[in-house]
């Protein structure tokens, strides 16, 4: 089972995977909970216009954010993604197909490489890999809560 706990989400312009594997359906925490994600590996990940996000207590998010117009990029070694979702648009030679795979619609091949196009992706977890982010800028932001309502 995957270690995760916490969702994080990915938003990128485009995302670049070599190398790539897909696992299956496993098990991963969080919140405390198990649910099915999927699992990938893959040796390369480059990502154009990387914003991460995190909520690290209620209410309050941590957001990482590359250079406008750079290239994040994870690479050394094996690297293993555990994803809720992964949405976006799949660039097959150029043609844009949208995309929305979960562990209820998986992907339905297994591909060496794949490039998507303004995508999103919900993790618990990704192990191994060394992340360089250009320019990185990392904040915290306040996210409003619901009023709660009393009886």
């Amino acid at each position: 089972m995957a270690g995760g706990g916490r969702e994080w989400t990915l938003n990128a312009s485009r995302l670049e995977l070599g190398g790539l594997n897909y696992v299956g359906v496993v098990d991963s925490m969080l919140n405390g909970q198990v649910i099915k994600v999927l699992k990938f590996t893959t040796t390369d990940m480059k990502i154009r216009d990387l914003v991460q996000s995190a909520e690290v207590s209620p209410g309050v998010k941590l957001v990482t954010t590359a250079r406008a117009g750079s290239t994040s990029t994870v690479s050394s070694g094996r690297i293993e993604l555990f994803t809720i979702q992964l949405k976006g648009k799949l660039d097959v030679l150029g043609i844009k197909i949208p995309v929305d795979y979960t562990a209820a619609h998986p992907p339905p091949l297994n591909v060496p490489f794949v490039t998507f196009t303004d995508v999103t992706v919900r993790n618990t977890d990704l192990k191994g890999g060394k992340l360089t982010i250009p320019g990185a800028r990392i904040s915290v932001v306040t996210v409003p809560q619901a009023p709660v309502e009393r009886r």
